[in-house]
């Protein structure tokens, strides 16, 4: 009985710290990921007209630019009217992100003054 409890114990502990060990491993490969994006992105900061919404609007602006290859990661929001866009340049061009916004019936222009604005 003292045995079987062993075991299980055992088990448990070791199920455990794999679980840590994994878990750190995955946050490790992230911030690395995080950190070749940086190295290989432009940011790209748009205003945005005709929104009428979050959820239709700005999130389908979202979901259209995130299926772009090239398109690294990318926030829409109603509230402020604009686009951050984060981009590999090599593979996919402002204009042709300013076309896929048009194409959704909305219209797209580089923000002008990035600086007073903060990352979302």
């Amino acid at each position: 009985m003292k045995r079987a409890v062993f075991v299980c114990l055992f088990c448990l502990g070791s199920l455990l710290f794999s679980t840590g060990v994994k878990a750190q491993t995955q946050q490790e490969e992230k911030t690395s990921t995080t950190e070749q994006i940086d190295k290989k992105a432009t940011k790209l900061l748009l205003t945005v007209e005709g929104m009428s919404c979050q959820a239709g609007c700005a999130d389908g602006i979202d979901h259209k630019l995130s299926q772009q290859e090239g398109i690294i990661k990318n926030k829409t929001t109603y509230a402020t009217g604009t686009s951050v866009i984060w981009y590999d340049e090599k593979v996919i061009s402002e204009k042709k992100i300013i076309e896929l916004i048009k194409d959704r019936g909305f219209k797209a222009a580089v923000e002008k003054d990035d600086n007073k604005r903060k990352d979302p």
